[in-house]
């Protein structure tokens, strides 16, 4: 190799073994030298004994699922019977070769793959690499990323190369990158002189600069060159489109039959050889590829055919008439007859005008796409079925389905796009209403509200017989994050009218009555809640209407067990389902039960994702949750920060709601600082000007901070008048939670004589343990009333108690006001230190809670979705953090934890 002394240093640094995660992506324009790079770093890998698994994208299979991962994998598919049974299944599932008729686990299947590259990797290391991603199928895409994102403590090295400059969405940042420059003027020189006769004076330079320093055009230029004796004058033309020409021109050259062959490769690359042979007249010998295998433009291997460059085949394909592109495509899907998927689409390159037996092919081939956990190819498949379908219900079915699967995988452009596609085909006024349905979803979660409730909004909106289709609760979900009076006041007024006898119990219906009025219909949802969320066989969209349902209401364990059924945050994609709403309120669920480590490996990513432009009301949920979470731990600046950032873009949509969630974040965050002035100032805001809540649910549950910053800043008689105001809302029909909250606020604003039974009263239902945070409050609260009053014994009782919930949840300005108290009372009182195992990362902490359960690394990896190399890894760094030398202290570790008041 000429040159590149740099670039493979870079790549032999980020790939060494002790590299903290060996991984590295290549990028570059075409030509430039991204596979030499990589072919070089296999190479050594392979000669330094490491197991290399290769895959390269092509254009040809981009929407076929999973057939890179397919590709990658098989030189060592057979070492899937060493798999778990689960990994095993749904990896075999994946690529259609296994007896389980389920849809596979999409998680379960990335783990398979980093378990399977983990078993290799305990005899000798593992290079995984991938060339030409741009071209990969999404869901091996998905994959990769995921294996990516865990290769720390493994003996595994990933090597990815992409086309351009841009880095693949679904690639970690945290993996390195090198953009592969063109070669500079002397290494051009020195490569041009190795090429046979190459040209020499002003022909020379000429090609030197056409080149520009791009390794292919300097090699196909001269050879180009030689053979006709000087380059075209094509005047300034792009290299990608020059080369292209080159390789055109070469194959133009050949035999007619080898022409013919090599066309039916462009049009089948990534099918089997004996697909191609089989697609060719009758009678034609392998013999077919000899010229072009000695003019360079392919190799040809038992089992398959690859192309020297992939211009070669785009030069191919290009150059080639549609019509006898098309008698290609129908040859291959003639002779495609046992792979239904490929056959599929060799159908869809060839078919011009509406064929439904092609259409039907298509939407079969996307189904099982569905069922691999493929949505990318499913929505592909989807859209082309519509385009060739003849009737225009099958049409319009396709569509919203595909419109549908891009709103599951977090593509709001895409999914708006086919809704619009979808209306305008329909012909069917009962799927307008669910079309109109989607759009509205959609216009919710890119934050138009006004929009999204119009085009939910008509008079059968709450028809029983439409339940199952769930446009209201499209509508009532959009009327519960925009906060909108009006238009409660028209859903209350359809839901009056609705006939419930064969609903009562339906999950849709009770979500419908529980966002819409949570305080009046509340008590006889949580009664029926317990059966209905465990009923087997609930849909997706079942469970997550369910989740947030059970987190509107206060059942808060119940939220975080069916909502994380759905998006385990260590699931690589779990906050793009649903476009980020589903993490959101996982998150929203943990933060209320003190799992504030679950909470922030939940948002994380999607909150990082709002701040760099994706502004989706998913991912500004995400960033409120963020700024929660900072300001309860003792980070009141990027707490600050984050409020304003998200009420920035909420205030204008009127997605209160989140005004709400965000203004009551600043809040927080004003107290940790001990600004009582600026916190009553953002508490306020959380209420109109007459006291009235206003978002009727969630500006009721920050009653009591709002009454604590009232009291300290003169405004107690104002906190009064607001506290009368959300009674008033709320009724009888507070939760035990919400209870407690409104006895802390009656208490805080009551005259001091009285204040001490309300604080009893607070504190004296068991439930509202099961939100720490909030109960901590009350007892720090009552201790520093008892101090006051002179009751000291009392007080270090009650003020130890707040102490030791903040500490367990690292609630650290809390934590040091309950120090505080303490001294005051008497108490000599060592500054807080955070627990041990709260210190950790919340991914560690996870780990060592299931090891003290008992789990072994195995069951932990599959829990997780990790390898068991890399838990034992993370319990090894963890243990002299946690001051234990063995498993068996674990227990130890965490039940002291959980002692402190957690």
């Amino acid at each position: 190799m000429i040159g590149r002394q740099s670039e493979r240093a870079v790549i032999a640094e980020a790939l060494a073994p002790s590299a903290p995660v060996a991984s590295l992506l290549l990028l570059g324009e075409p030509g430039v030298g991204k596979t030499t790079l990589l072919d070089a770093a296999v190479e050594e890998a392979s000669a330094a004994g490491a197991t290399v698994l290769r895959v390269r994208g092509n254009a040809a299979e981009t929407e076929l699922a999973f057939a890179g991962l397919h590709q990658l994998l098989l030189p060592v598919l057979d070492r899937a019977e060493n798999l778990p049974v689960r990994q095993r299944v749904a990896l075999l599932s994946a690529f259609g070769l296994g007896d389980d008729p389920a849809p596979p686990d999409l998680m379960m299947m990335s783990l398979a793959v980093l378990t399977l590259a983990s078993q290799l990797a305990s005899a000798r290391r593992v290079l995984l690499a991938a060339d030409d991603v741009q071209w990969l199928d999404r869901g091996s895409c998905q994959v990769l990323g995921f294996v990516a994102r865990r290769l720390a403590g493994e003996p595994i090295g990933l090597l990815v190369a992409a086309r351009g400059t841009h880095r693949p969405d679904w690639l970690d940042r945290s993996v390195p990158e090198l953009v592969v420059p063109a070669l500079p003027p002397t290494e051009a020189e020195e490569l041009l002189s190795a090429q046979p006769d190459a040209p020499v004076g002003p022909a020379r330079r000429r090609l030197l600069d056409t080149a520009a320093g791009n390794p292919l055009a300097l090699v196909e230029l001269a050879r180009q060159a030689a053979r006709d004796g000087g380059l075209p004058a094509t005047g300034h033309v792009p290299v990608t489109d020059l080369l292209e020409r080159t390789f055109a021109a070469q194959v133009d050259e050949l035999p007619a039959a080898s022409r013919e062959a090599l066309l039916l490769a462009a049009a089948a690359e990534g099918a089997a050889l004996g697909d191609v042979m089989g697609a060719l007249p009758p009678g034609t010998d392998v013999d077919v590829w000899q010229p072009a295998e000695q003019a360079g433009l392919i190799r040809l291997h038992a089992d398959r055919i690859d192309f020297r460059h992939p211009l070669v085949r785009s030069a191919i394909y290009g150059a080639a008439p549609f019509a006898e592109r098309r008698r290609a495509h129908l040859a291959l899907a003639a002779a495609l007859q046992g792979d239904p998927d490929r056959r599929a689409w060799q159908l869809s390159a060839a078919t011009v005008a509406p064929d439904a037996s092609v259409a039907g092919a298509l939407e079969e081939t996307a189904m099982r796409a569905v069922a691999r956990g493929a949505m990318a190819e499913a929505v592909a498949g989807l859209e082309r079925a519509a385009q060739l379908g003849t009737d225009p219900a099958d049409r319009t079915r396709r569509l919203a389905t595909a419109a549908y699967a891009s709103v599951l995988v977090g593509d709001l452009g895409q999914a708006e796009a086919i809704a619009s596609r979808a209306l305008e085909a329909n012909q069917d006024p009962v799927t307008t209403g669910w079309i109109c349905g989607l759009s509205g979803l959609v216009a919710m979660l890119t934050m138009r509200m006004e929009r999204a409730f119009a085009l939910v909004d008509s008079d059968g909106l709450m028809h029983p017989a439409a339940i199952g289709a769930g446009v209201s609760t499209i509508a009532t979900g959009i009327a519960y994050h925009s906060g909108s009076a009006a238009q409660r006041a028209r859903l209350r007024d359809l839901l009056d009218r609705r006939d419930t006898r064969d609903i009562a119990t339906h999950p849709f219906h009770l979500w419908d009555l529980g966002v819409t009025d949570p305080f009046a219909h509340g008590a006889a949802i949580r009664g029926r809640l317990p059966a209905v969320a465990a009923a087997p066989g609930r849909l997706p969209t079942e469970l997550h209407t369910l989740g947030v349902l059970c987190l509107v209401l206060d059942e808060t364990e119940t939220a975080v067990s069916l909502l994380g059924e759905l998006v385990n945050p260590q699931w690589e994609d779990a906050d793009a389902f649903h476009a980020g709403m589903t993490a959101a309120d996982l998150a929203w669920a943990n933060v209320d039960a003190g799992r504030w480590a679950d909470a922030r490996l939940g948002v994380e990513r999607l909150a990082a994702r709002f701040l760099e432009g994706e502004h989706t009301l998913g991912s500004v949920r995400a960033l409120t949750v963020l700024a929660t979470l900072h300001a309860l731990t003792g980070e009141p600046e990027p707490a600050l920060r984050h409020a304003a950032t998200a009420l920035a873009v909420t205030e204008p949509a009127g997605a209160l709601a989140t005004v709400v969630r965000a203004r009551r974040a600043a809040g927080l965050a004003a107290t940790a600082l001990g600004d009582h002035a600026a916190a009553h100032r953002h508490l306020r805001g959380l209420y109109d000007s007459t006291g009235a809540p206003l978002h009727h649910h969630l500006s009721c549950y920050a009653v009591a901070d709002h009454a604590a910053a009232a009291v300290l800043t003169g405004h107690a008689d104002e906190a009064r008048t607001v506290l009368e105001r959300v009674t008033a809302e709320v009724g009888d029909g507070a939760s035990a939670r919400l209870r407690q909250i409104m006895d802390r606020a009656a208490a805080l604003l009551a005259d001091p004589a009285e204040a001490g039974s309300l604080f009893l009263t607070a504190l004296a239902d068991p439930v509202g343990q099961r939100w720490p945070f909030e109960r901590a409050q009350v007892w720090l609260e009552y201790g520093e009333w008892l101090r006051r009053q002179r009751r000291i014994a009392d007080a270090r009782e009650a003020l130890t108690k707040a102490r030791e919930i903040f500490d367990g949840l690292g609630a650290v300005p809390w934590s040091r006001r309950a120090e505080a108290e303490l001294r005051a009372a008497g108490v000599t009182v060592e500054s807080g230190r955070p627990s041990a195992l709260r210190s950790l990362t919340p991914q560690r902490q996870r780990i060592v809670r299931l090891a003290a359960q008992g789990l072994t690394n195995r069951e932990i990896g599959e829990r997780l979705f990790l390898s068991p190399r890399t838990v034992g890894t993370h319990l090894y760094q963890a243990f002299p953090a946690l001051g234990v030398t063995s498993r068996s202290q674990l227990r130890d570790v965490v039940e002291q934890d959980a002692a402190a008041g957690h």
